[in-house]
């Protein structure tokens, strides 16, 4: 089954490509495609010059890339390549990076491809570095034809290490770095059987088209992130975020355990779906970067979100109707109601947040403030100190909430995050439960003159009518006092 529904959210391929269309442009592609009695136009997947007709004129298309593939070399597919550059996008969002991005490909290949895209469609600098003569050249000779040698430095390596070459020929701080490996120990191993779930496993629908050396190495993958994994401690900061691809699930849990072990402040791992192949991405940092914050993409596409509510905020305060102070306000209101509120994204004309409650503390605020005058009576110390443990006390006993429930995260090998950073917990969050009552994305958006906020509910025992609950305690702020 196809799994393009699933690719990132920006991946422009998760329409798949109009093989028709592509054939009345660019004729070179034509020659490839055939088309049935039902007019569906396909080509043979099982046919190398089809497929890297289909890269070329791919990348043509919609990065106006000219690109010169050998066929005994790698031929990539876009979609993949894609995904990990929008998840690499949301990564440098998270740490702040976005202008002036400097980022390494380790192994770039023949076609050059990550670098290209990246240079071409984000604008980012790249450092390409490559150990194969041949493929050196033709990835050369593809910078040079797209005019990007400003942009893309190709650095040919002895493989001894992967990453301290570049330090020595290129120093400076890089924002990431990323990494395509060999994914297999052995020959034996490209048998499309081999250690296959099921033996009526259908066959591959694709021709290999890869040179050996470039996808087998001794030790296969995880020896390979190892190593990449051990030169990380060793560099530490000068790159801001480490990434690599991992072609076998299994794999993870013996990565992830090493990840620990070195001390990482944080790392993440996410999925890659396009077509009918999965593959996975893995990030860390030993900066003061929190990569759990990236949100689950498989997760978030794979659930069927009910339809989000909207809301237009009013022009109370004119000077004030701009998406960073009504941003600034949302977040104080989600504070002042003890929610968990964490920002996802943030470009011009739109800002996201994930928001997260443990209880109901927007409703009936009135009378739980007449109810907590009545029961502090005349004996309320009138001390600013005082008053602080007073409403502390009063925020728990609103929640009804007993006992203290650690909120640690669980760090087994099938946990998608972990971040080793020990943040300070308020009395009130650890007398918060655990258990989630409402989850939501908030997102703020420019409509044409107006500023729009959308909620949508994605779980907790409050069910979506806890969500219509905080979108009427947000109307009735944003109505009632200035931004």
């Amino acid at each position: 089954m196809s799994m393009n529904q699933y690719m990132h959210p920006r991946n422009i391929y998760k329409q798949a490509p109009n093989f028709k269309q592509l054939a009345v442009e660019y004729p070179e592609f034509r020659k490839y495609v055939s088309q049935d009695i039902s007019g569906k136009v396909t080509i043979d997947f099982k046919n190398v010059e089809a497929l890297r007709a289909l890269t070329r004129t791919l990348l043509k298309k919609d990065f106006n890339l000219d690109i010169d593939i050998p066929l005994n070399k790698l031929i990539p597919t876009v979609p993949l390549r894609l995904n990990y550059i929008l998840w690499i996008e949301d990564l440098l969002n998270l740490s702040a990076s976005t202008q002036d991005v400097k980022g390494i490909d380790i192994g770039t290949g023949a076609s050059c491809i990550y670098p290209v895209i990246a240079a071409r469609k984000c604008n980012w600098s790249m450092v390409a570095t490559e150990i194969d003569t041949d493929s050196i050249n033709y990835a050369t000779s593809n910078v040079k034809r797209n005019s990007l040698e400003n942009q893309i430095k190709l650095v040919g390596v002895k493989g001894t290490t992967l990453l301290e070459e570049v330090f020595d020929i290129w120093p400076g701080v890089y924002d990431f770095c990323m990494c395509n490996p060999p994914f297999f120990s052995t020959t034996q191993e490209l048998h499309p059987f081999f250690k296959a779930r099921k033996q009526s496993r259908p066959h591959p629908k694709n021709a290999f088209c890869a040179s050996t050396d470039e996808v087998v190495a001794k030790g296969g993958e995880v020896e390979y992130i190892t190593k990449l994994i051990n030169e990380s401690k060793a560099l530490g900061t000068k790159i801001k975020i480490y990434t690599t691809m991992v072609g076998h699930k299994s794999n993870l849990p013996p990565l992830k355990k090493l990840l620990r072990e070195v001390d990482v402040v944080s790392f993440k791992q996410t999925e890659f779906c396009q077509g009918n192949t999965t593959r996975w991405g893995l990030a860390w940092t030993f900066h003061d970067i929190d990569l759990t914050k990236i949100p689950d993409l498989l997760v978030a596409a794979k659930q069927k979100l009910p339809k989000p509510l909207f809301y237009e905020i009013p022009r109370v305060d004119e000077a004030g109707y701009k998406i960073s102070a009504v941003s600034d306000k949302l977040v104080k209101i989600f504070k002042e109601l003890q929610m968990d509120c964490q920002e996802i994204k943030h470009v011009k004309n739109l800002v996201e947040f994930v928001v997260t409650a443990y209880a109901n503390t927007w409703s009936h605020q009135r009378r739980k403030r007449r109810e907590k005058l009545r029961l502090s009576g005349d004996n309320l110390d009138s001390s600013p100190e005082g008053n602080d443990i007073h409403k502390t006390c009063d925020k728990m006993a609103e929640l009804e909430v007993e006992g203290s429930p650690s909120n640690k995260r669980t760090l087994d090998d099938d946990s998608g995050f972990y971040n080793a950073k020990k943040k300070r917990k308020t009395d009130l969050d650890e007398c918060i439960s655990s258990k989630i009552y409402l989850k939501a994305k908030i997102s703020l958006m420019k409509v044409e003159s107006s500023i729009g906020l959308e909620l949508v509910f994605y779980e907790g025992s409050g069910t979506k009518e806890a969500l219509h609950q905080v979108l009427q305690y947000l109307k009735n702020n944003f109505a009632q006092k200035e931004l």
